[in-house]
């Protein structure tokens, strides 16, 4: 059994040898980037090597000219957006803006990031919980509003009481 074991092994070193180009084989050139040089605001056509950018300094537009390169103005940088995180502030209710609520009828109900089972827990509710329903939608599901902290999420509107 060693003897076939040694042979097996020895018949795949030699296709895999083979297989990869034998002693024909020679490996493929490596290629090296290279970098556009920018100089005073503009990039400098053509492409000259990393190793070359710091030796330029300066390159005028007649000098870029006479020795025939091309002078691209550098693109300029996109404007930076900043969107800051909405916070909720409560506001105080008149008597006519009172809110109707309601209340988790389950033991331990999940409260979701969106309206199914496939979206994150956020927290898991015990029965009495106070919430506000903002909407339902046609699957069953009812977009609350926690009373006590504000937190916003779903749960199944089959496991809320009015109340």
């Amino acid at each position: 059994m060693s003897k076939f074991v040694i042979v097996t092994c020895a018949i795949f070193a030699w296709a895999f040898y083979e297989m990869s180009g034998g002693a024909d084989f020679e490996p493929l050139e490596r290629k090296i980037p290279v970098a556009k040089a920018v100089v005073e605001d503009v990039i400098v056509e053509p492409i000259i090597p990393v190793a070359q950018v710091a030796d330029v300094t300066v390159l005028p537009e007649a000098a870029a000219a006479t020795i025939g390169y091309t002078i691209i103005p550098a693109p300029t940088p996109e404007p930076e957006v900043v969107i800051e995180q909405a916070t909720f502030v409560a506001e105080t209710t008149s008597a006519a803006d009172t809110v109707s609520v309601w209340k988790v009828a389950g033991d331990w109900v999940n409260m979701r990031d969106g309206p199914s089972t496939n979206y994150y827990v956020l927290e898991t509710l015990p029965r009495g919980t106070k919430a506000e329903v903002l909407a339902v939608n046609a699957d069953g599901w009812a977009q609350i509003r926690l009373l006590e902290s504000g937190q916003v999420g779903w749960m199944a509107e089959r496991l809320l009481s009015e109340g």
